[in-house]
């Protein structure tokens, strides 16, 4: 039930492909399958986050390869009845029925495929959340170096090896697994990483023979996908901040919510009263409303107009004063496309558990107040897990060279684009800040934060290293650097980009008396440039609005200024290396204060202006009374 690929053309000869290199253009169907390659690899991950969360062991033992090697710790085991034992056993406490928790998630991919387009290999970070009877383990996370093939024509997995970085459980959270945390070694390059899959193809690798309607359908398919992905993670940015009027414009007339406890509700009137069961619109002094989204799989059909998104939402909510709650909540999500823009038709979600963070979530589900008015009718039930998609129809219109070849770009920069977003973070991680500086273009910007701007790669490492320093030994407590929910939109001419990522923080320490996990969150706005044909990041900088200070309060009893006070020390950067542009944006985590956000886009279907676009053109604080201008 590996997700499928239609690839079977590859086969087929036409001529050879010449060298992929920053000066030379490579065949459009070779950019097209390629493009389609590893993002479908992307999928495969995904879905065995659903088909662990559904125990569908067969589908998950089919996502690998017939001779796949997998080690989760307990050994290495080979062949997909091995798998599947090992499988149950490390995510399913050895039960192979859907009783209990065993939710994964999937965070900040680094994917490159094989010169020949056979192979591919994958940097995953991992969170687990697990309860039922026996669990004792309920937080479990670390780091993926996979594998991958096409085999038979479909993308599986042929190595999965977890290296556990913490684990924990739910009384006294996540405390890390090693003594001395050890570097992962990482499968790509610092200087190549950002490079588009299409131009990484070897020079005599063939090129598909692949029909133009079909070339046409096929790019269209990659721009649809992106622009329904961007959406689904612009409607969690927007719920999350309780823009209730922006999260409305984005459904369609006949637009609706289900949720399996409560009923569907349709119109306008019914979102908006599912919507503020979160709360009134705003958030108020105290109150966090994070809905991470993760997981998310997206199938376009066969006539473009329709399309499903099914991922994980990752709660994590509450008030400073008063309680925080943990949840996660699966979505199989519809969009329909009208006049060339894609809208929500319904949103269909389907919660596994919510539960104070001071109460196991092996409790029953704590659910949200109902909403004002009572349901249009039932909620539908929980759809099959996507397997794959059907193949599109063949475009009418003849073949626009330019226009596929513009889509196809499009579509493999945003793969690039994560890919560089997300080794910056893997750098940060470990301390490597001259693979860190390497992520830069030659002008680029990178935000210190409570310092200020420093350009380009040198001083950029420069800054980092005299700033923290060599990686210690033994490294004994770690800050996950998770960029996560990528909203990516390349500008016309295919060169540059803005991106808008989550910082989702797990920090993770030895176990010791007083100590625990702790958590942060913030929002970045980016860009990134094509340069040298590799894509490399031009602007960096973060608004960080939570700092929590252990496990155990989570986002209770945050003091005012918590943030401010646990910025890293600064003077001796300072002095000897001072910035070359001041800070903007947040200064430091303001939480319990509400923090200013800041958006790159406009409501994609509206066009609502946010209160804070960017670019930004001065320095701003969380308790600015007015919205700035750009």
């Amino acid at each position: 039930m590996a997700i499928r690929l239609a690839v079977a053309a590859v086969l087929l000869l036409a001529s050879l492909a010449a060298p992929a290199t920053a000066s030379t253009v490579p065949p459009l169907s070779t950019a097209l399958v390629r493009t389609e390659a590893v993002r479908t690899v992307r999928d495969v991950q995904h879905l065995l986050a659903h088909y662990v969360d559904r125990a569908e062991w067969d589908a998950a033992a089919a996502l690998f390869s017939a001779n796949a090697r997998l080690d989760l710790g307990a050994g290495e085991v080979r062949g997909r009845t091995a798998i599947r034992t090992a499988l149950i056993q490390h995510f399913g406490a050895g039960r192979s029925g859907r009783e209990g928790l065993r939710a994964i998630l999937e965070m900040a991919p680094v994917l490159t495929l094989s010169p020949d387009g056979q192979s591919a290999k994958g940097r995953w970070h991992e969170v687990g959340m697990f309860g039922g009877e026996g669990v004792t383990t309920n937080w479990t996370g670390g780091i993926y170096e996979n594998e991958y093939v096409l085999e038979n024509g479909e993308w599986r997995i042929s190595r999965f090896a977890y290296h556990p970085t913490f684990a924990g459980d739910f009384a006294e959270g996540w405390f890390n697994v090693p003594e001395d945390l050890p570097v992962v070694p990482y499968h790509y390059e610092a200087d190549k990483v950002g490079a588009p899959a299409h131009s990484t193809a070897a020079s005599d690798a063939p090129v598909p023979d692949i029909p133009e309607d079909l070339v046409a359908a096929r790019a269209q398919r990659l721009e649809d996908e992106d622009a329904v992905r961007n959406l689904q993670y612009i409607y969690g940015y927007y719920a999350d901040r309780r823009m209730w009027d922006d999260v409305v414009d984005l459904f369609g007339p006949g637009g609706s919510i289900a949720v399996s406890d409560i009923g569907i509700y349709r119109g306008a009137d019914g979102i908006r009263a599912v919507l503020e069961r979160e709360g009134p619109a705003g958030l108020a002094h105290g109150d966090l409303n994070d809905h991470p989204i993760l997981n998310v799989v997206v199938c376009v059909a066969p006539d473009g107009r329709t399309a499903r998104a099914r991922g994980f939402k990752f709660g994590m909510t509450g008030d400073n004063a008063a309680k925080a709650f943990w949840s996660l909540t699966v979505f199989d999500n519809l969009f329909e496309k009208s006049g060339g823009v894609w809208r929500i038709a319904q949103v269909r979600e389907f919660p596994r558990m919510r539960t104070d963070h001071r109460t196991s979530w092996d409790q029953g589900i704590q659910p949200l107040p109902a909403p004002a008015r009572k349901a249009d009718g039932p909620a539908p039930a929980e759809p099959p897990i996507l397997v794959g998609c059907a193949p599109p129809k063949p475009a009418q219109a003849p073949l626009d060279g330019s226009r596929a070849r513009a889509q196809i770009e499009a579509a493999a920069a945003t793969v690039a684009i994560d890919n560089v977003s997300d080794a910056f973070a893997n750098y940060i991680d470990d301390f490597e800040w001259r693979d860190l500086s390497r992520m830069f273009s030659r002008d680029g910007q990178r935000e210190a934060p409570g310092i200020g701007f420093y350009r380009g790669p040198d001083r950029i490492y420069r800054m980092q290293h005299g700033r923290y320093g060599d990686r210690r030994h033994p490294r004994t407590s770690i800050p996950i650097h998770a960029r996560i929910q990528p909203v990516i939109h390349v500008a016309p001419g295919g060169t540059e980009a803005a991106l808008r990522t989550r910082l989702l923080q797990f920090n993770s320490s030895a176990r010791s008396p007083g100590r625990s996990g702790s958590m942060m969150a913030g929002i970045y706005e980016d860009s990134a440039v094509l340069e040298d044909g590799v894509w490399r990041l031009s602007h960096v900088e973060i608004d960080h609005y939570l700092q929590t200070r252990s496990y155990r309060d989570a986002w209770t009893r945050i003091p005012e200024g918590l943030g401010h006070r646990m910025i890293p020390p600064a003077d001796k950067v300072l002095r000897e290396l001072p910035p070359d542009a001041p800070l903007l944006g947040e200064i430091y985590a303001p939480y319990p204060t509400v923090g200013l956000m800041w958006f790159h886009y406009r409501n994609p279907v509206s066009g609502r202006k946010p209160d804070y676009l960017t670019p930004k053109t001065a320095a701003v604080m969380s308790r600015a009374k007015e919205p700035l201008e750009p």
